[in-house]
C-alpha cells in the first residue's frame, strides 16, 4: 500500500509513485499493464503535443484541450489535476489516460499525464523529490502498439526546478534511462524539462544524443523560456519529423508544443 505524509496545507505526498489510468481507480504498484484495442498512430501519421497545463487554473482549458485531443493522437500533460471537471472532459471526450500521482491537493491528484484516445500497454511512474521544497516530480513511461509492428516508448517528465546544482535533475533522467535504453523501437520523450540555465540544457543535451535522439525544434519557436532559455521540449527516435509548431495561449504559463511524425526514418 502506498504511503502518504499528511503536510501543512492539506496536501498529502506519496513516497512511492502511484499510476492512476482509466481502468482502475489507482494503484500502489510501479507499473501497470493493459490491452490496447487499436493502434496509436493513424495510417502511419502520429501527431503528438506536449503541454504544461497549470493545474487547469485559467479560464479556457477545455477549449484548447479538446483542440489539442482532435488534432493529436497522443498528449504529454504536465500539472494535471485530476478535479471533477477534468474527468468530465476526458469522458465527454473519450480519452484513455495513465497519470503519476506527484502529490495530492486535498483529495485531488496532481502530476503528468499521457494521453490518448488509445490505452497503453504499460505505464511505469516514478517520483524524484524537489531538494529544497520537497514536493515530488513526477515522471511517466507509456509503451503503445504501431500499425507497422513496433512498440513506442513514451517520456513524460516534469523535470525538478528549485535546484542550482544538477544532483537531483541528473537523479530524475536516470531512473528512466534503464528502460529508454534497453528500448529497441521508435521513442518520445519530452514535457516541461524546466531547462532555465545552460548546464541544464547541456545534461538533456548530452543525455538525449546518448539516446540516439533528435529535439524537435519550431521553425517559429515561440515556446515558454525563463533566462532566455525554452524549458518545454519534445525529442524522437526512430520516426520522421514532418512539422512542428508552438501554439501561443494564455490559458497557461506554458504554450503547446505540437510535431507531426510519419512512421519509420527517412
Amino acid at each position: 500500500m502506498t504511503t502518504v505524509v499528511v503536510v501543512p496545507l492539506f496536501i498529502q505526498f506519496a513516497t512511492k509513485p502511484q499510476v492512476i489510468n482509466s481502468e482502475q481507480e489507482s494503484f500502489a504498484a510501479q507499473c501497470v499493464d493493459a490491452i490496447p484495442k487499436a493502434n496509436l498512430d493513424m495510417d502511419g501519421q502520429l501527431a503528438v503535443a506536449s503541454w504544461n497545463i497549470y493545474k487547469q487554473q485559467n479560464a479556457g482549458w477545455q477549449t484548447l484541450l479538446s483542440q489539442l485531443a482532435k488534432q493529436n493522437q497522443l498528449l504529454l500533460l504536465q500539472e494535471v489535476k485530476l478535479s471533477d471537471k477534468f474527468q468530465q472532459w476526458r469522458q465527454q471526450n473519450q480519452q484513455q489516460l495513465a497519470m503519476v500521482q506527484a502529490f495530492r491537493q486535498g483529495d485531488i491528484p496532481l502530476g503528468v499525464m499521457n494521453m490518448s484516445e488509445v490505452a497503453a500497454s504499460q505505464s511505469c511512474g516514478y517520483l524524484t523529490a524537489e531538494p529544497l521544497i520537497q514536493f515530488p516530480k513526477s515522471s511517466l513511461l507509456s509503451y503503445f502498439p504501431l500499425s507497422n509492428g513496433e512498440t513506442l516508448l513514451v517520456a513524460n517528465l516534469h523535470s525538478i526546478n528549485f535546484e542550482y546544482a544538477l544532483d537531483s535533475y541528473t537523479e530524475q533522467l536516470q531512473q528512466l534511462l534503464p528502460a529508454l535504453r534497453a528500448h529497441k523501437g521508435p521513442i518520445i520523450f519530452g514535457g516541461d524539462l524546466n531547462t532555465w540555465r545552460s548546464a541544464r540544457l547541456s545534461m538533456l543535451a548530452q543525455t538525449t544524443k546518448a539516446l540516439g535522439l533528435k529535439e524537435v525544434t519550431p521553425a517559429e519557436d515561440t515556446r515558454t523560456t525563463v533566462m532566455g532559455y525554452p524549458i518545454d521540449h519534445l525529442y524522437f527516435r526512430g520516426l520522421t519529423l514532418e512539422s512542428a509548431r508552438v501554439i501561443t495561449t494564455q490559458t497557461s504559463d506554458h504554450h503547446p508544443l505540437l510535431a507531426q511524425f510519419r512512421l519509420g526514418e527517412s
